[in-house]
């Protein structure tokens, strides 16, 4: 019995610790980008600046936020995305936080889910990505799967969950799809947690009827996905803010296949290959073997039937893969939907608990999953490209990761706290 209150405190500091950390650590590279001037002279942070001055366009919407805050309120884009980021962070972290923290009776695979390079931690090993849409896909993607587990799997109220989806999920959803189109390719994931509600093809259909008011904004994309003319106003518009816009948004379709030519037929080579492989396997393909035989093992299980054939939910996803260069990007989007959707699946803790030890307690395997568990958390990252060396320029996967973090935010407290409060003794290299 003392054993078990003494593995529930540690279990207790772990959440807490774990939680604390990405907390921190979120905040740091907000003050970075608010106070401390980096370089964000860069495409994720330009891109938020794509607006409606030149004409309704897609991926205006946010922009067109900004750039009327700073009409009216005077309110200087860089703070009000650098909050908004913030945000947006903080509660995935909580809700993150809120649908895994059950895994916590292992803590090997808590550490595995939480410390993949592939998923809270993608946008901190790639500080460029920061201010990247995609944040906000994902954030919607989480809450969705929160108000599924709570309402349909704990509280068993299926006309709740229904309540939150026409309200407050389709709404947010029908706004994302303007903000960035990518949420399109997503929508069919949103389905595959919704039709666990469902036990036959008729309630199938009503689950869809739901989704339905969401072609509008999807016809929205579509009929103005931008041209050369809105591109070229829009950059001379947006020259007070100094932004530089992806040519991308002005050539369209075209454009996208013109890139995925070049990127792959000129620029691809075999060690941009091993690269791109290794990354699959180590940010998708790993998550879905680990789940899949928790499934045959009878441990997690569908929320219903027609959930088994899930993978068929994930083509629309594979369209942008198709379509664009930064491979890394939609490896982490992959896996993040993926981990997700298995979050809100029916879960056997005793009989979790029982696989697991019944694993540790083989001596070879035991060392042998702390060993993969260390290379994973410490010794790799999903970069933006997956490795892809850009024009020949060498970009492997293999990196200092969470160890590397933990450098530049002791260097970051030492600098801070010489800079504002007190003088620190001087490091002389």
């Amino acid at each position: 019995m003392k054993n078990f209150f003494n593995q529930k405190k540690i279990d207790y500091y772990v959440l807490r610790i774990t939680f604390i950390f990405f907390l921190i650590i979120n905040f740091i590279y907000f003050y970075i980008n608010l106070v401390e001037n980096s370089d964000t002279n860069i495409y994720a942070f330009n891109e938020l600046f794509v607006n409606y001055q030149a004409g309704f366009i897609r991926r205006g919407l946010l922009g067109e936020i900004a750039w009327q805050l700073n009409e009216i309120f005077f309110v200087e884009p860089r703070v009000f995305f650098s909050f908004l980021f913030l945000i947006i962070y903080f509660f995935q972290i909580i809700l993150f936080f809120n649908l895994f923290k059950k895994f916590i009776v292992s803590r090997v695979f808590f550490i595995f889910i939480f410390f993949s390079p592939s998923l809270l931690l993608f946008h901190i090993y790639n500080p460029d990505l920061f201010f990247l849409k995609d944040a906000i896909i994902k954030l919607v993607f989480l809450l969705h799967a929160f108000i599924f587990y709570k309402f349909n799997v704990l509280k068993k109220n299926k006309s709740e969950y229904l309540k939150y989806l026409k309200f407050v999920i389709i709404p947010i959803l029908f706004f994302v799809v303007l903000t960035h189109e990518y949420q399109v390719f997503s929508l069919s994931l949103h389905i595959l947690i919704s039709i666990g509600i469902a036990k036959n093809g008729k309630e199938i259909k009503e689950v869809i009827l739901i989704y339905s008011p969401l072609l509008i904004s999807i016809l929205l994309v579509i009929l103005f996905f931008g041209n050369q003319s809105q591109f070229e106003n829009l950059s001379q518009i947006l020259n007070i803010f100094n932004v530089e816009l992806n040519p991308y948004l002005g050539g369209g379709l075209y454009s996208y296949v013109g890139g995925f030519y070049k990127w792959h037929f000129y620029y691809f080579s075999y060690q941009d290959f091993i690269s791109l492989f290794l990354s699959f396997i180590l940010s998708f393909l790993i998550f879905l073997i680990l789940f899949q035989y928790l499934i045959e093992k009878k441990i997690i299980f569908f929320q219903s039937k027609h959930q088994k054939k899930y993978l068929l939910y994930f083509l629309p996803v594979l369209i942008p893969i198709i379509l664009t260069s930064d491979h890394g990007r939609n490896l982490a989007f992959l896996s993040f939907y993926l981990v997700t959707f298995f979050s809100i699946l029916k879960i056997n803790i005793l009989e979790f608990k029982k696989e697991i030890n019944l694993i540790l307690k083989n001596l070879f395997k035991k060392y042998a999953v702390f060993i993969f568990i260390f290379f994973y958390v410490f010794l790799w990252k999903l970069d933006q490209v997956a490795g892809f060396r850009l024009e020949g320029k060498p970009n492997g996967i293999f990196k200092s990761s969470l160890f590397a973090e933990f450098v530049k935010l002791i260097k970051f407290i030492y600098s801070y706290i010489d800079l504002n409060i007190i003088d620190l003794p001087e490091i002389k290299l």
